[in-house]
């Protein structure tokens, strides 16, 4: 763009072709660049309350049934003892983060909350060291903590943090750094060649788009991405054998799932409201229009590589079922605020108010939409605090998980408005309801395991080694029972699991067990023959 044009600056010349030296230098704030080291120390000090906030969090607040939140801590403590194939459980990467956190909490929702904690510790490092030679520092730090927020929220799981990684590969990948040493080349792959490991254990689908979007990298980078490339290959190849030789099988494991995923993918369905993301797409597809106009063919590892990123992002969103909405700031960024955008040419070369109007529109777009991650995960940690300071303190402090809302069909019961059957037939569990069931049975069972009876709850999973005791857990519910000479069985249905659970014991309940009492929510049988302590007040 010539500054030349009819003489800038006359009194003949259009209002929109002068200079804006004021809106320029406000603007150049915008797209201000730091040292990398600085950046990134900023964008790990801005992301690190997230982190801390989900570390100490008292409680995890949840919408999902309390089996499901207590299913994974006992699969990862099968795993640990090897009671369950480590290439059985759908997510050998989320495991190891829950045995790491077992080592620091001890209720279940505390474990995740550390779980989370260190999950989002795993985005957040990387993506500060590759955004801050990739974005101006405002940008990189804003970045860092959206998927910091992203990953990090109450409400957010396995599949935001697998997407969160996928996201932060494809970025590494596809986007070019200013400062592209080949030494930067080297490590850079070694780190996206550990995203794509932990994808490949977590979500095998994302780690295929992990691969396409690293087969981008000698075209898009040149001798470095090809560096690049190579490290990523390398590193994923060693830790993906070392795997190999501590869990035989496992990848092979890994790839079935990975079909397993395909097959059964609805690729139209959403998981959100196209009207609650209508502002988020509009903009982006705004920023990535105006770069595609504004800098042409020649800036089209900008505003291109934008719109792959928006593109594959939705893509394995559909696939991995996770939130789409980090897709969008990720691909602004880059549209925007990449080395290679073309909105640089109106600030720091030749300039007019044109060139400073939709840099700074755009950039302003960009920055705003990357802060929502942020305000949705606030929103969340402020939720959570609100419902766990109204739950009852020992649901906080024994589960660690809390539900929105309150007491629904196990008030009723326990109350006597209904008889188990007809509670069962007329109103299924809500959340909270399961945690009330839960927390009698661990009431009780910590009570029986303390004179050292070994004690089963008859779930889906092996709930006992995680409510009653410290034990090891087994592989199931149905396992344990088969050891235990105490077991809790629900009268209500806890979830699908439980319900398969129940019907692969009875059998063994009603020829190697008596029914030695029962409560509102569980019937308690006693292996005959077994002489419990007179305290425990059961009619054995």
């Amino acid at each position: 763009m010539s500054a030349s044009n009819g003489g800038t600056g006359k009194a003949n010349d259009q209002a929109w072709r002068r200079p804006a030296p004021v809106s320029r230098r406000a603007a150049m704030a915008l797209y201000a660049w730091r040292e990398p080291g600085w950046s990134f120390f900023s964008a790990v000090l801005f992301a690190l309350p997230l982190i801390l906030a989900t570390a100490f969090a008292p409680a995890l607040l949840s919408l999902s049934p309390a089996m499901e939140m207590l299913a994974p801590i006992a699969e990862a403590r099968g795993i640990f003892t090897g009671q369950i194939p480590v290439q059985s459980g759908g997510s050998p990467i989320y495991s190891l983060l829950i045995m790491a956190a077992d080592l620091f909490a001890e209720s279940p929702g505390r474990i995740h909350l550390v779980a989370k904690a260190i999950a989002t510790a795993l985005v957040v490092f990387p993506l500060a060291y590759m955004s801050a030679a990739r974005l101006p520092v405002l940008q990189s730090v804003l970045l860092t903590a959206s998927f910091a927020a992203y990953v990090a929220a109450p409400f957010s799981g396995q599949t935001e943090f697998g997407f969160a990684v996928f996201l932060a590969m494809a970025f590494a990948c596809l986007c070019a750094p200013a400062k592209n040493a080949a030494s930067r080349a080297w490590f850079e792959g070694a780190l996206v060649g550990a995203g794509l490991l932990i994808l490949w254990l977590l979500s095998p689908v994302l780690s295929l788009g992990g691969f396409m979007a690293l087969s981008a990298c000698p075209f898009l980078s040149g001798k470095n991405g090809l560096r690049r490339y190579a490290g990523a290959l390398c590193v994923f190849g060693v830790l993906a054998l070392l795997c190999e030789l501590l869990w035989p099988g496992l990848n092979l494991a890994r790839a079935n799932a990975a079909t397993g995923v395909v097959d059964h993918i609805d690729i139209l369905g959403v998981r959100e409201s196209f009207s609650g993301l209508g502002g988020v797409i509009a903009s982006v597809f705004i920023v990535v229009m105006s770069g595609a106009i504004f800098g042409g063919r020649e800036h089209i590892k900008s505003w291109g590589v934008g719109a792959v990123i928006a593109i594959i992002g939705i893509i394995f969103a559909r696939f991995s079922e996770a939130n789409i909405l980090l897709v969008f700031p990720l691909a602004a960024s880059i549209a925007c605020f990449s080395v290679a955008s073309p909105f640089y040419d109106g600030l720091f070369r030749s300039h007019d108010r044109a060139s400073v109007a939709i840099a700074t529109s755009t950039a302003m777009l960009t920055l705003f939409w990357t802060t929502t991650p942020i305000a949705h995960a606030v929103g969340q940690f402020a939720l959570q605090h609100h419902v766990a300071n109204e739950a009852p303190d020992n649901i906080r402090a024994e589960l660690g998980l809390v539900q929105p809302g309150g007491l629904t069909i196990a008030k009723w019961v326990e109350e006597g408005r209904f008889s188990t059957l007809e509670a069962r037939e007329l109103f299924s569990l809500a959340p909270v309801d399961q945690s009330a069931m839960l927390l009698e049975a661990a009431s009780q069972a910590r009570a029986i395991a303390s004179h050292g009876v070994d004690v089963a709850i008859l779930t889906g999973a092996d709930t006992a080694c995680i409510l009653a005791s410290k034990k090891f857990c087994s592989s199931d519910g149905a396992a344990a029972a088969n050891e235990a000479n105490v077991v809790f069985v629900p009268r209500l249905d806890l979830d699908p699991s439980s319900v398969d659970a129940k019907g692969r014991s009875e059998a063994l309940l009603y020829t190697k067990f008596k029914l030695a009492d029962k409560t509102a929510f569980w019937d308690i049988w006693v292996r005959r023959g077994v002489a419990l302590p007179t305290d425990l007040h059961l009619s054995n």
